[in-house]
């Protein structure tokens, strides 16, 4: 199996499609019952092309979403996929392995990527409260303007790294 049926199957299929087509009804508020795990109020965000559960922390695109649902590898998820919506794929059930594995790692150093985004984000995150607290009760101006400094750049730096 290509790559690049990988992304035609992303381009075409859409998030809140392959919900539907399972079974599960959004909410409101875009969230549904996370499937992955036991849960009394709808925890899992449901974007056009990705999802993310706040209760388990699983989250990923349309393929990943069908891999984990259906307990089959990705290549069988795109193949899944293509039936159920219809895309016409050539797909054949011995799919190129080598090709499985570079899906599998480039998949996984996105959601590296993202976990040490996170990390790095709450850490700011509680800098800049602190930073606040020392802002508004230090007598200290030194104090206070290196604070002030210091939160003018986590300002900056939340304003060009919005949540991913």
């Amino acid at each position: 199996m290509s790559l690049n049926k990988y992304e035609l199957v992303k381009q075409q299929v859409s998030m809140p499609s392959v919900i539907g087509q399972y079974g599960f009804e959004l909410n409101r508020s875009g969230f549904i019952s996370c499937p992955f795990h036991s849960e009394k109020t709808a925890s899992m965000k449901i974007y056009d092309k990705s999802f993310y559960c706040f209760g388990c922390g699983t989250g990923g695109d349309v393929i990943k979403f069908v891999s984990l649902l259906f307990r089959i590898s990705a290549p069988q998820a795109v193949v899944k996929l293509s039936s159920d919506f219809f895309l016409g794929l050539k797909t054949d059930t011995a799919y190129d392995k080598k090709n499985e594995r570079e899906y599998a790692l480039k998949k996984l150093r996105e959601e590296q990527e993202l976990k040490t985004f996170r990390q790095e984000y709450m850490s700011k995150c509680e800098e800049f409260k602190k930073l606040r607290k020392v802002v508004k009760n230090s007598k200290d101006f030194i104090e206070t303007a290196k604070a002030q400094a210091r939160l003018e750049y986590l300002d900056y730096w939340f304003s060009e790294n919005h949540w991913r």
